[in-house]
C-alpha cells in the first residue's frame, strides 16, 4: 500500500521521515563527513544523493524507515549535485564547478537509486544543477545562467543568449510551465525551456532560494518574501516570517529547513513555525509517496 511521506536528509548522513510534515521519526546517520544533498520521490522510492570523500553516496527506501545505501566513485569531481525524477527514472546533475574552464557537466540515471547508468557527459561549460520533469521534458538550470532542455535526459539543448545576471537557482514545472527563480527576486517561465519570459526582480536581497506548484499556484520562497502566481508571470508578494532555504509540499503543507537544522512547516509558503530541531543541518526536503 502507498505510504505519503517527508523526508529530510543532510550533514552526516542524516535521513529522517515524516507522515506529517510535523512530527519527525526514524533518524539515523551515516558516517562523519557523509553529506546528502539532495532527495527525490518515484518508482515507488525516495533517493537520496550526496558525497563522502571522493565517492558519491547513494541511499533508498520503500518507507522511510529502511535504508539501502551504496556509493559510486566520483574522483573527487563527478559529484552529484541535484537529483530529479521524470520519465521513470531518477536522474543525478553534476560536474565539478571549481575546475578551470569547464565544469565537465554529467548526468547519471536509476531505476533505484543504488544502481546507476554513466556518467553520459552534457556538452557546455556550465553545470546544471536543478532538473524538472513536465511535458515529456526535463528542463534544468545551473551556473552562469545557463537553462536547458532534454527529452531523454542525455541529449541537452540550451537556451540561447542567456546571461548570468538571470542565473536561476531552483526550477518546478506546473500548468504546462516550468518556472525558475533566483537571486534579487528573479523570477522567469517558459513552455520548453527555450524560450523564456522577460526576468522579473524584486527587492535587493531578496534571494529566492526554492519553488513549489502547490493548489493551482506557483509558490516561490525567499529571504524576506514569498512570491505567488497562477501562470507564472502576474506574481503577488507578500512579506514572509522564518523563510527556509529548501521547500517541498505535500496536500495543505508547505515543509522546509533551515540553519541548523531546523525544520519548519506552513499552511502558506508565507509563514513558518519550526515544527523539530534535528541533531545534524537539513540540506534537502522531498515529498512523495512509497511503497
Amino acid at each position: 500500500m502507498a505510504t505519503s511521506l517527508f523526508i529530510a536528509v543532510g550533514l552526516d548522513g542524516l535521513r529522517m521521515r515524516s507522515t506529517d510534515g510535523r512530527t519527525w521519526t526514524d533518524a539515523q546517520t551515516g558516517k562523519e563527513g557523509e553529506s546528502y544533498r539532495a532527495a527525490a520521490f518515484g518508482n515507488g522510492l525516495c533517493v537520496a544523493v550526496g558525497s563522502y570523500g571522493g565517492d558519491n553516496i547513494l541511499a533508498a527506501t520503500a518507507d522511510g524507515k529502511t535504508w539501502k545505501t551504496g556509493k559510486h566513485e566520483a574522483k573527487y569531481v563527478k559529484y552529484f549535485r541535484g537529483l530529479t525524477h521524470g520519465d521513470g527514472q531518477f536522474v543525478a546533475l553534476g560536474g565539478d564547478p571549481g575546475s578551470v574552464g569547464s565544469s565537465k557537466p554529467f548526468v547519471m540515471f536509476s531505476k533505484d537509486g543504488l544502481t546507476w547508468d554513466g556518467p553520459h557527459d552534457v556538452p557546455g561549460k556550465h553545470i546544471l544543477r536543478r532538473a524538472a520533469w513536465g511535458g515529456g521534458r526535463f528542463v534544468a538550470v545551473g551556473d552562469r545562467g545557463r537553462r536547458a532542455t532534454s527529452t531523454d535526459g542525455k541529449a541537452w539543448q540550451d537556451a540561447p543568449e542567456t546571461k548570468a545576471i538571470d542565473t536561476l537557482v531552483d526550477v518546478t514545472f506546473g500548468n504546462e510551465l516550468f518556472v525558475g527563480v533566483g537571486l534579487h527576486g528573479l523570477r522567469m517561465a517558459s513552455h520548453d525551456g527555450l524560450k523564456w519570459t522577460a526576468r522579473q526582480t524584486g527587492e535587493e536581497g531578496e534571494h529566492l532560494n526554492s519553488i513549489v506548484f502547490a493548489n493551482g499556484k506557483f509558490i516561490a520562497v525567499g529571504t524576506g518574501a514569498t512570491y505567488t502566481s497562477a501562470d507564472g508571470e502576474k506574481w503577488e508578494r507578500a512579506v514572509n516570517e522564518n523563510a527556509p532555504q529548501v521547500v517541498t509540499h505535500a496536500g495543505s503543507v508547505f515543509i522546509g529547513a533551515a540553519w541548523k537544522g531546523r525544520l519548519l512547516a506552513s499552511s502558506d509558503g508565507v509563514s513558518w513555525k519550526e515544527t523539530h530541531k534535528a541533531d545534524r543541518h537539513v540540506l534537502a526536503v522531498a515529498a512523495g509517496t512509497v511503497g
